[in-house]
């Protein structure tokens, strides 16, 4: 029995035994299939997950790629204005790249107008999203600062002086030396650069692509409606309209007497005077503001304000009697911008500045005066020839005082200076005719008999006030050229061809300040006179006192105060469309380029 049962225990040992060794393998087993599948389940939880960034991803750099895109959008319509109906493009919503897409950005435009004398900068925000189920995700957000430029805010077609009392917010072209006695609050792009420093850079013309504007009357009057203003003067009046656009015509010289206003574009075929205040011409969207085919002239006491672009075709003249010009848009002059002083005489024989004199409202002899610095400042006339040749008398004064002793001064001189005392002038002259020793004061004129010199014998070169007067008539009993030094006639040392008859010829140009030996003069100059007759002793006298006597025809009475000029660039309200010489409308702006100066994501 016991033997039978000890089988019976190893029985169930051996058979449990068995069971148990199944029992583990079906969990290895188990485990093993766990494990595969959790990491499948992980395996394909991470493919899903980096399937996901991989869509972010190019969702994120597709809608940073619109809204960058938005930006280039932005900058290409404010450096065109002329698409849009207000002053520049303020943005707009729900903007697409691709139409039908689900892509859109929004755009908010705002011109920095914090300073009013910069009109380049704008602020654009851009906003762009993915357009999903009515709600928009993956936004991207940028701000950026864009800075319209170049920026021409007055071209210039000759050699050119920003002169004291002129102001230019923006760059300036020059075709030719541009010398800064202003300020300048920008790049200029000219052959060379003297005088005031400028905020930007000296740069080359041939680095700026800008190109003149096909401005022409033709192209205007044909393509706007036109109102016709009558040739002469005109005051107290407005005249045309901005919408719809009107072109106010003149075909002939006009005159702003003070009060006038144009609405939308003034063309005037001749030249345009103004005087008086109040003057305003405002541009209509896409048009120039002026257009003058002849010069442009700004009177004694009298103002001109142009809103928009203003195109001269030849000259801009600013009497420095408190002329004042005012531009927000740009300058555009073809030929010379210069500062006038006026003619007493009433015959508008105008001295035109070049270099910068200074004005001296209240330190003349009589009252004012202008003083020149010795090195390049002149008061010229280069019409002169048309009214002294074929005089047949004469008498030049003039009120000077010198700031040098010593040196070679010229004071008054009829032609370019050429290094010969043969037309008319009268200079300081440091060593007496030809080389005589004797300081001294020469005079000379040129006839159609030939020409003659004087040499004064006394009153060398001083700092003090003289009175200078130079007399000839052709008169067989007395036509000599005289000398009055002070009211009182001199008696020269030397005569070269002693009378000389007929006619003056040779002159020029009227040049005060420079003369035959180019050496400009240094100090004041006041009161200068032009008779058409020789004067007698006594009405010398009588004119260095500030009296009046017949045969004046020129009197620069150089007691001025200066005028003002103020040119802004507005990029918004200067770009213009205009017509190709086959009638193509174009576009045009003052603006060649823009950049972003910063960009930033929100």
């Amino acid at each position: 029995m016991m033997i039978k049962m000890k089988s019976i225990v190893n029985h169930s040992a051996f058979g449990g035994s068995i069971v148990h060794r199944k029992g583990a393998a079906l969990l290895v087993v188990l485990f093993i299939v766990m494990a595969i599948t959790v990491l499948s389940l992980g395996f394909l939880s991470r493919s899903d997950v980096e399937l996901a960034c991989g869509r972010n991803m190019t969702l994120r750099t597709e809608i940073d790629y619109l809204a960058e895109s938005g930006l280039e959008h932005a900058r290409g319509l404010i450096l065109n204005p002329q698409d849009v109906a207000t002053d520049y493009w303020t943005g707009d919503t729900g903007q697409q790249l691709v139409a039908g897409s689900d892509e859109y950005y929004d755009l908010d435009i705002v011109r920095d107008d914090s300073d009013p004398t910069d009109r380049c900068n704008y602020t654009i925000d851009c906003n762009a999203y993915w357009m999903e189920g009515g709600e928009k995700i993956g936004r991207s957000e940028v701000t950026a600062e864009l800075r319209l430029d170049p920026c021409i805010a007055l071209w210039i077609g000759t050699d050119a002086t920003v002169w004291n009392g002129m102001t230019i917010n923006g760059d300036v072209l020059c075709n030719g030396t541009l010398t800064n006695s202003g300020a300048l609050d920008g790049d200029a792009f000219a052959d060379a650069l003297s005088g005031n420093g400028i905020t930007g850079q000296l740069k080359s013309v041939a680095d700026l692509s800008l190109v003149w504007p096909r401005v022409t009357v033709a192209d205007f009057i044909t393509n706007y409606a036109t109102q016709s203003i009558s040739s002469g003067t005109v005051s107290s009046q407005t005249f045309g309209s901005s919408n719809p656009v009107c072109i106010c015509y003149c075909n002939g010289s006009l005159i702003l007497a003070g009060d006038v206003r144009i609405e939308g574009m003034l063309i005037v075929n001749g030249n345009l005077l103004v005087r008086g205040n109040r003057n305003i011409i405002t541009a209509a969207k896409k048009c120039p503001a002026l257009l003058v085919t002849g010069d442009l002239m700004v009177g004694s006491g009298s103002d001109l304000h142009v809103n928009g672009l203003a195109v001269i075709d030849e000259d801009v003249q600013i009497n420095a009697g408190a002329g004042n010009l005012s531009v927000l848009g740009g300058l555009f002059v073809q030929d010379e911008l210069v500062q006038a002083v006026g003619d007493a005489s009433g015959y508008g024989n105008t001295g035109v500045i070049d270099g910068n004199p200074t004005w001296q409202p209240s330190g003349g002899r009589l009252n004012g005066a202008l003083s020149f610095d010795g090195v390049n400042d002149v008061v010229q006339d280069a019409t002169a020839g048309s009214y002294i040749n074929g005089l047949s008398g004469i008498t030049f004064s003039v009120w000077i005082k010198s700031d040098v002793v010593n040196q070679d001064r010229d004071i008054v001189y009829t032609r370019d200076p050429s290094g010969v005392d043969q037309e008319l002038g009268i200079r300081y002259d440091r060593n007496g005719a030809f080389g005589g020793g004797v300081q001294g004061i020469k005079a000379s004129i040129r006839t159609t008999s030939g020409f003659t010199q004087i040499e004064s014998s006394s009153y060398v070169q001083t700092t003090s006030w003289q009175h200078l007067a130079l007399t000839w008539e052709n008169d067989p009993n007395d036509s000599l050229l005289k000398l009055y030094i002070d009211g009182v006639q001199d008696t020269p040392l030397r005569y070269d061809m002693g009378p000389v008859f007929g006619t003056i010829t040779g002159v020029q140009k009227l040049m005060v300040g420079c003369g035959t030996k180019n050496c400009y003069w240094d100090g004041y100059i006041d009161d200068v006179r032009l008779y058409n007759r020789s004067l007698d002793a006594g009405e010398i006298n009588v004119i260095r006192a500030g009296g009046t006597v017949t045969g004046l025809i020129c009197h620069w009475r150089l007691d001025e105060s200066g005028s003002t000029v103020a040119i802004t660039a507005a990029p918004a309200k200067a770009a213009v469309e205009v017509w190709s010489q086959t009638g193509d409308t174009q576009k045009w702006g003052q603006a060649a380029g823009a950049f972003f100066k910063s960009i930033k994501r929100k």
